[in-house]
């Protein structure tokens, strides 16, 4: 049987009427919907949206969270900074060889980088 939402406090009764339990508060980005799941007991979201987590509990865990500063993925922003220089200095590399007719047909393809 489908839980029924209470209009106060967004809270579902599950189990015929026996457990009362939040609703997720996390929304879709696709459809604007939330979601449909019971939140973890004292959070505000199920364990798909991470209520589960509990992040980093020591000092060492923080500060090993606040230096790795990654934005998508593994790539931090020293290493985007690395793979730009590098870039540079192969594109340089590049018109340098056009230029004395080392290297004829098209160049390289990709974003052109500038250094600051």
């Amino acid at each position: 049987m489908r839980s029924q939402l209470l209009p106060e406090n967004d809270e579902f009764l599950t189990l015929g009427g026996r457990i009362r339990c939040r609703q997720c508060k996390a929304k879709s980005k696709h459809s604007g919907q939330r979601c449909l799941k019971p939140a973890k007991k004292g959070k505000l979201v199920c364990r798909t949206h991470g209520g589960a987590s509990t992040g980093p509990r020591t000092a060492e865990g923080r500060a090993r969270c606040a230096a790795a500063r990654t934005t998508h993925g593994t790539d931090s922003r020293a290493m985007r900074a690395e793979r730009r220089v590098t870039l540079a200095e192969l594109q340089e590399l590049e018109a340098l060889a056009f230029s004395l007719g080392m290297m004829t047909g098209q160049r390289t393809r990709g974003p052109k980088v500038k250094l600051d």
